[in-house]
């Protein structure tokens, strides 16, 4: 029951309707974001690097955008610390291996709910297990943190079931990409002197 734990109550409903629609699955949208933007998944299928670039372009911490390039590691141990690292957080002091990751989650959330309205846009997220991806929802359904999460390549089953109860919108062209992450305004050229 773990990947979807984070989720509340709906968890187990979701869970037991299995990865095929039936009549046991809780109603589409049932981890919907009234008033909010749905979380937004961008697929990037042919892995092509114009969709990492414009992310990366659009990081602009004061607008409240923020980009998230996690650390490559197994079970992607680093990607609390890669958000708060990202926030201005400062890691340091906390090492990936000297605090679960359960209570790291419980720090990103607990920094994202303090915070007014942002936009966090996480790369890589095909590297990241399903358990990780109900996480990550969970912080949409209950911060000020809007979320983009980028994919290279197909999603899978797991994937795709997780989504079908959640209120979410799915990109795939690169125009599409640019309008949601416009490059950051380019700093005024000091004047002469």
């Amino acid at each position: 029951m773990d990947p979807i734990n984070a989720l509340g109550e709906v968890s187990v409903d979701v869970l037991a309707c299995g990865p095929a629609p039936s009549r046991r699955c809780p109603p589409r949208n049932s981890l919907a974001t009234a008033g909010r933007p749905p979380v937004t998944l961008v697929v990037d299928r042919h892995d092509d690097k114009r969709f990492t670039h414009a992310a990366l372009a659009a990081h602009h911490p004061s607008a409240g955008r923020f980009v998230v390039h996690p650390t490559v590691a197994p079970r992607s141990r680093f990607l609390w610390q890669d958000i708060l690292h990202t926030l201005g957080q400062d890691t340091r002091a906390r090492s990936a291996g000297s605090q679960p990751m359960d209570e790291q989650h419980r720090t990103v959330h607990t920094t994202l709910s303090r915070r007014p309205r942002c936009r966090i846009t996480v790369l890589r997220t095909h590297r990241l297990g399903e358990g990780l991806w109900a996480d990550l929802i969970h912080l949409h359904l209950t911060t000020n943190a809007e979320l983009t999460l980028l994919h290279h390549g197909e999603p899978g089953e797991g994937l795709a079931h997780l989504l079908r109860h959640c209120d979410h919108r799915t990109i795939t062209d690169y125009t599409a990409m640019l309008r949601l992450h416009p490059p950051r305004p380019a700093r005024p050229a000091p004047d002469p002197v």
